[in-house]
């Protein structure tokens, strides 16, 4: 199968999707699938260096964010994918990647896969002020998504999701992988790391890795956090990412009393010096329900350390509380009783620590195994389709047979049947 990967958001961009994309690309060409080229707006003065192809088509800088816009409108692209014989167009983002999806299928004659990854209401929210303004925009995106061949979720939650703003099709669960390796708990990297941290060995680290964004419920994180030092439990908490809300979060750990035992990092790109951070974590703080899988949950449980997650999240989806990781409801005293609870019994941390690796940790030459067979599936039902189609129309457009031509008297008479 040779995929076309269209996504907005790729490399060096650093979220969810970006790495889903590059998750996705490594996997199906690593695992010999078939000729893969990622389609996505092009940073200016970046030269991709991958084994497979990458298109960068023209963008502009989004002034509210990171993320650069893209313009759909590339004829020959076409041609390029025409003459790479794809067969499948995988589309990472409601807008720009589906619309230049759906202009692809035109000229290619091929169907297109749409994953469904964030809840991204959110940032339409935070970048479109009028209310008549963001219905249209998700307006416009439910439309791309229905127009898609099929609809893909990385999990259950990401397509209740849909549902719940208005999406009627159908979906199909299909979980990301992850890129990072299963690693030990016992490298020199992580005693430097402790080193360079300070952390005492008698009391616990937690942890949370992702954007610094109040919506990922950071908020409930500290209060829980001032609840427990009130309380006199001893803890370590980092907290590793950058975002447009970082400087608001410092400040309010401050203000709750937190600065002597809270840590920033900000943003780390190195994956080995991520994973050590990992490795030292007894405990992953992941109170979002923003989230429809959470990468990091599995990055976590690949370094053996359990996560604690809200019941109505879709990070809930993949954890057996108490046996791969942590489960609790979504107010305060619940999430500080739940934490005090688990650090009390470090030494259980381990086995469900192990338990998350087998259970909750998916790589994605595993993962992209079914994806395979779905992108068979949908090429397959697509032809049929269109067979189907090409016979209704011949059908519709013949609509009169000329059965019998007789000569009676000085007339002709035509017999006709059928429309």
């Amino acid at each position: 199968m040779n995929i076309a990967i269209i996504t907005d958001s790729f490399p060096p961009m650093i979220d969810g999707v970006s790495r889903c994309a590059l998750g996705y690309a490594t996997a199906l060409h690593d695992g010999g699938y078939g000729e893969i080229i990622v389609v996505t707006p092009k940073v200016p003065g970046l030269k991709y260096d991958y084994p497979f192809k990458v298109y960068g088509f023209p963008s502009v800088s989004v002034h509210y964010s990171h993320y650069r816009a893209g313009h759909p409108f590339i004829p020959y692209l076409a041609r390029k994918l025409k003459k790479m014989n794809i067969d499948v167009i995988h589309a990472h983002s409601p807008f720009t990647s589906m619309l230049l999806a759906r202009q692809l299928r035109r000229i290619l004659d091929i169907p297109i896969v749409f994953t469904q990854h964030t809840k991204w209401h959110y940032d339409i929210a935070q970048a479109v002020s009028s209310r008549t303004l963001r219905r249209e925009i998700e307006r416009y995106a439910y439309m791309n998504i229905k127009a898609a061949d099929e609809v893909w979720a990385v999990s259950r939650g990401a397509g209740e999701y849909l549902v719940s703003r208005g999406y009627k099709g159908d979906y199909v669960v299909m979980p990301n992988g992850s890129d990072v390796t299963a690693v030990s708990s016992d490298s020199s990297l992580e005693l430097g790391l402790r080193e360079k941290l300070k952390l005492p060995d008698d009391v616990p680290v937690l942890l949370y890795c992702g954007r610094m964004m109040w919506y990922k419920g950071i908020s409930l994180k500290l209060k829980a956090l001032e609840l427990l030092r009130k309380r006199g439990i001893k803890f370590r908490m980092i907290f590793v990412g950058d975002g447009e809300d970082l400087d608001e979060i410092k400040a309010s750990a401050k203000e709750y009393g937190l600065s002597d035992c809270v840590l920033f990092t900000g943003r780390i790109s190195d994956r080995s010096e991520l994973m050590a951070y990992y490795g030292i974590a007894d405990l992953f703080l992941f109170l979002s329900t923003y989230d429809t899988q959470g990468l990091v949950v599995q990055e976590a449980a690949a370094a053996s350390c359990p996560a604690l997650v809200l019941s109505e999240s879709a990070p809930a989806e993949s954890i057996t509380d108490g046996v791969t990781g942590f489960v609790t409801d979504s107010n305060l005293s619940s999430v500080a009783d739940k934490i005090e609870q688990i650090l009390s019994d470090r030494a259980s941390l381990k086995s469900i620590g192990n338990n998350a690796l087998e259970n909750v940790y998916i790589p994605w030459d595993s993962a992209i195994v079914n994806a395979a067979h779905r992108y068979s599936a949908v090429a397959k039902n697509y032809r049929e389709r269109r067979k189907e189609s090409v016979r209704v129309k011949i059908r519709r457009t013949v609509r009169y047979r000329l059965i019998k031509v007789t000569r009676g008297g000085k007339k002709l008479r035509l017999k006709v049947i059928g429309r």
